[in-house]
């Protein structure tokens, strides 16, 4: 027979067994919450991360983009210049009495940063460096070295006619060689060379 003691000590050891069983799932149930918050820490350290590679990502492609607009300007360019087909003329005057040495321009085509080189065998008298020389512009070089260099020629060949053995009837001269060194109005970039022999006299 049943009595209303045993009933008691079944629910209380209902009660227990209950009571254990909550406290194994609450127990699970913290160790899922932990996980879950280390996972989403992790999340959140990965989309910052994602965050952080896409913006690498972004700026590479930025680079990128203005390497290839500079590529592209440079190949543009070496077209051009490859293309440029500008005749570019010089003429070289001298005028005996002040000794000036005249770099013309002789064409309708600006030159820029032009670099003249004047030179008597292996020496450089004249130099200079010049921004532009306009169409049919000039630039001088004033030095006695020309008009020195003409007289001791002539005095040479006083000398050799003096010996009456052959009479030379050549002017005296000065041979110099002008280097110029020039950009065109496309943008290549030029040398050319004149060799012209000086003599006294007006500007010719």
């Amino acid at each position: 027979m049943v009595t209303f003691a045993d009933i008691c000590t079944a629910i209380g050891t209902l009660g227990g067994v209950t009571g254990f069983i909550a406290l194994l799932q609450t127990r699970h149930s913290n160790k899922l919450s932990e996980m879950a918050n280390r996972l989403a820490k992790e999340a959140n350290g990965i989309a910052v991360d994602s965050k952080r590679v896409a913006n690498d990502a972004n700026d590479l492609a930025g680079k990128a983009n203005e390497i290839s607009a500079d590529a592209n300007a440079i190949s543009q360019r070496a077209l051009s210049v490859t293309a440029d087909q500008t005749v570019y003329k010089w003429r070289v005057e001298y005028d005996g009495k002040t000794s000036t040495v005249f770099l013309v321009n002789d064409c309708a085509n600006t030159a820029r940063d032009v670099q003249v080189f004047i030179r008597h065998k292996d020496k450089t008298i004249a130099q200079g460096r010049f921004d532009e020389i306009p169409p049919f512009g000039e630039v001088m070089f004033e030095d006695q070295f020309f008009a020195e260099k003409i007289l001791e020629d002539r005095r040479a060949i006083d000398r050799a006619n003096a010996q009456k053995v052959i009479y030379i009837l050549a002017n005296a001269k000065c041979p110099v060689v002008v280097h110029v060194a020039y950009t065109t109005d496309l943008g290549s970039r030029r040398n050319d060379e004149l060799k012209q022999s000086l003599t006294a006299g007006k500007r010719h």
